[in-house]
């Protein structure tokens, strides 16, 4: 049995209807096999609980979200547990493409009509401090693979560059400085010309499951307990403290809860406050080009949805877009051969001197929200739940805002960023 077989048996088994037929309370969350799953194997294997738990913190969902939750919360001192029902790092984590950009999906110049000017600048003024803390921690815990990169964004149309310059000029105004290039002078930045582009300096890339086993591995050595293969069936939050049970019949206790679940969270949650989509990559061959353009940079367009790519060890390259609104696992599934086809020639029509194969392929789904921030709060209605949602294209950024913001009120700390996330902003 192939490797690629071995692990979309460890992954799926899915019924008729795209759920997980071993586990239907589990969303499928990809399709195909990533690339960081093939690269990786399959890390260490934490244990299943197998006897009532008692902590200050859960924290349900043990992939990049809440790895970095875990993290900041042992290391200020706080005892905590992390519980998930799949393998760990085996969901939206493996399928990751982790590109770290301060830029959020909404450009802040359309961010500020929707949340007021100065509330957009400190969210992007946060996120920009997140990719940093993410580089800082990186190098503590020896995660080579993060390197620091340049962002550009290109322009895909002519009638896009009144809005790349506004970008620009609010940006820098802020703080955020870019460089604003037009017509040949974006060469300097992409392998091929663009009616315009912004070039950034704050930005990274890296393998979201090697940072996550890292995250872990320090977190488990400072006394926190990583458990795997473990669902949460129901929860009771009594006000003064919380209490899960798991499908065995065990019992864990603490005085917080953390959903790291991502939109898995969704039903939770008004049903307006997460959008699904479907998304799909691609990985190339290796040796394909050691610095495909200019500075190994993240490099992605304005149109909706967008394209976008970035460099990849051994010589590959990162292709990832085509998104579109979620309806199924079976459906979005099906897309895949179809959508691979289809980011290779978007790839091919921009640089046809590189030739393109592709080697991996997958496809997921993520959440979006009405103003592209994430949602980094208390439960509506129960005391001692948190959620740490970071969605659209910044999910690792906004994962790291999530723990420090949730490390910081549960501990009674004031947070500069805390308001920013909230379900009623």
């Amino acid at each position: 049995m192939s490797l690629m077989t071995k692990l979309a048996g460890l992954l799926h088994g899915d019924g008729p209807d795209g759920s997980n037929a071993e586990h239907p309370e589990r969303m499928d969350l990809h399709g195909g096999v990533p690339y960081w799953l093939v690269r990786n194997a399959t890390g260490t294997a934490f244990p299943a609980v197998e006897t009532d738990v008692d902590t200050e913190v859960v924290i349900v969902g043990g992939g990049i979200t809440g790895a970095l939750c875990a993290y900041h919360l042992i290391e200020a001192g706080i005892p905590c547990v992390v519980v998930d029902a799949r393998r760990i790092c085996t969901g939206s984590t493996c399928a990751s493409t982790a590109l770290l950009q301060y830029e959020i999906d909404t450009p802040l110049h359309e961010l500020a009509r929707l949340v007021g000017a100065t509330r957009a600048v400190r969210a992007y003024q946060a996120s920009a401090e997140s990719v940093y803390a993410l580089l800082t921690l990186s190098r503590s815990l020896g995660v080579v693979d993060t390197q620091q990169r340049k962002s550009v964004q290109y322009a895909s149309r002519k009638s896009h560059v009144s809005g790349l310059k506004k970008e620009a000029a609010m940006r820098t105004a802020n703080g955020l400085p870019v460089e604003f290039l037009i017509g040949e002078e974006t060469r300097s930045a992409l392998p091929f010309s663009a009616p315009a582009a912004l070039r950034c300096h704050i930005a990274a890339e890296t393998d979201a499951w090697r940072l996550t086993q890292s995250l872990h591995a320090r977190s488990g050595q400072l006394g926190a307990r990583i458990f795997e293969r473990t669902a949460v069936v129901d929860f009771r939050d009594s006000g003064s403290g919380i209490r899960l049970l798991t499908a065995d019949g065990h019992t864990l206790r603490g005085r917080h809860l953390i959903y790291a679940t991502g939109f898995e969270s969704r039903d939770l949650l008004p049903e307006d406050v997460i959008l699904l989509n479907s998304t799909y990559a691609l990985v190339s061959a290796a040796g394909t080009a050691d610095e495909p353009w200019p500075q190994n940079a993240l490099i992605w367009e304005t149109a909706r949805p967008y394209l976008y790519m970035r460099s990849a060890p051994d010589g590959r390259i990162i292709i990832g877009g085509r998104d579109e609104p979620f309806r199924s696992p079976l459906l979005r599934d099906a897309l895949l051969p179809m959508k691979t086809a289809a980011l290779t020639e978007d790839f091919t029509r921009l640089m046809p001197h590189i030739p393109m194969r592709s080697e991996f392929a997958w496809s997921g789904t993520f959440g979006t929200t009405k103003d592209g921030l994430p949602y980094i709060d208390r439960h509506p209605r129960n005391r001692n739940s948190w959620f740490a949602l970071g969605m659209g294209g910044n999910g690792i950024t906004f994962s790291t805002i999530a723990a420090e913001v949730l490390r910081d009120r549960i501990t009674g700390r004031r947070n500069a960023h805390a308001d920013l996330f909230r379900f009623d902003r």
